[in-house]
């Protein structure tokens, strides 16, 4: 890694990343401990999440097509300053719930930018005898940042309150900025931006839809492909439900103060899947992948059911399960990740991962919103034992169905 960190240039890009995705992550979480305390409702607090996923289906694939035409120097500037300004404006109008949720709305639409502008840029600022190497940095801090900010977001709004918190993710937003800002301008610079005007509408969206379906028979015609993206798919929505219901988790079942909730929830899942995902690159990779996915199901499954009857249970218990259900999560989605990367052609590797991104967005909306609207209607134990029954069940499916296959 050092090799990869002595060039100034990708330094600065990933310095950029770290504090741009702390930013996001926090923010992201800070609002909806904000949103849980003024309204009490995990419906509301599913609202916020629909407000993150929606902009990935509706822009995702057609930003990714716009950037290619512009400058991302300029693209990754541009983004952190709106998302600051955006932040600056929760800090005046924070207390209006529709007001947080258009703000999260906009800041996931300028994100759907901001990710197609960023890694590009890698191969233009290390040889490539140290390209491997730089995209393994930055996708482990694209993951680990999310799980960091995360966790980061509850201490920040009980040493500082919710108002003062958004002013700290700000700065992050700022000081990202003027990490990119160091990097050399590319092409005619941030008058790029302007060539968005120069394009049809039409032409764009006939261009993506194109593309679109020919990744969607790419991976119809892929058994093997179809089943990875099924799980990857799963896995994110059952943490984007679990991340919907914590804090009324915390308040409701656990009886904690929400603050908290990033350190007795977030923090043991986050730690479990990295050392899951430590335990399967390093030993794990000898297991059959279909034996480790098969555990990491029934196991996740097994596991939910068991903190839905949680009443009273010791603290340390608490975080045993949600350190194991979170190395659950990596016995499913490391092998799955490597399935859909060895399998998929390099030529349509980022389709298939574009395809992911919407299904999590898409298919993902529904059950993140009716888990939290049946949350405050039968009560978050009662929602989280049936997620557990029902991944339970579709492992135990999975687990015959790949016995009379075999």
């Amino acid at each position: 890694m050092h090799a990869v960190l002595s060039h100034s240039n990708f330094r600065n890009l990933w310095l950029g990343q770290i504090f741009s995705q702390l930013a996001l992550n926090s923010l992201l979480f800070v609002l909806a401990l904000v949103v849980y305390q003024k309204t009490a409702s995990n419906a509301a607090v599913s609202g916020l999440f629909l407000s993150y996923g929606v902009p990935a289906v509706l822009f995702g694939m057609m930003a990714g097509a716009i950037v290619d035409r512009l400058d991302r120097r300029s693209v990754l500037i541009t983004c952190d300053i709106i998302r600051a300004w955006l932040v600056l404006t929760l800090f005046f109008y924070g207390n209006h719930v529709g007001v947080v949720y258009l703000v999260v709305f906009l800041s996931a639409l300028i994100n759907q930018f901001y990710v197609p502008a960023e890694a590009p840029l890698i191969p233009r600022f290390v040889p490539k005898v140290n390209l491997v190497s730089a995209n393994s940095l930055f996708s482990f801090t694209y993951y680990s940042s999310m799980g960091i900010g995360f966790i980061f977001a509850g201490p920040l709004v009980r040493q500082f309150g919710s108002q003062w918190s958004l002013l700290v993710i700000a700065l992050f937003f700022v000081t990202a900025a003027m990490m990119v800002f160091r990097l050399p301008v590319q092409g005619i610079g941030l008058k790029s931006l302007t060539q968005i005007f120069h394009y049809s509408p039409v032409y764009l969206i006939e261009r993506i839809l194109g593309l679109l379906q020919e990744g969607i028979r790419y991976v119809a015609a892929s058994p093997i492909l179809f089943d990875s993206l099924l799980l990857l798919t799963g896995t994110q929505i059952i943490l984007a439900i679990l991340g919907t219901l914590g804090p009324g988790f915390a308040d409701t079942v656990l009886h904690i103060d929400i603050r908290d909730v990033s350190w007795v929830v977030v923090a043991p899942t986050v730690a479990g899947i990295i050392a899951g995902a430590l335990w399967v690159g390093n030993f794990g990779y000898r297991i059959n992948p279909q034996l480790l996915i098969r555990i990491g199901v029934i196991s996740a499954g097994a596991l939910l059911i068991v903190v839905s009857i949680l009443a009273n249970a010791p603290l340390l218990l608490v975080l045993i399960l949600f350190f194991l259900l979170g190395i659950s999560n990596a016995l499913l989605d490391v092998p799955a990740n490597a399935t859909l990367q060895g399998r998929a052609s390099r030529l349509m590797r980022g389709r298939v991962y574009g395809i992911l991104t919407a299904a999590v967005g898409g298919v993902g909306i529904l059950p993140v919103v009716v888990g939290g609207v049946l949350a405050d209607v039968i009560g978050i134990r009662k929602v989280i034992f049936m997620l557990g029954a029902i991944i339970l069940t579709y492992g135990t499916i999975r687990m015959r169905y790949n016995k009379k296959s075999s």
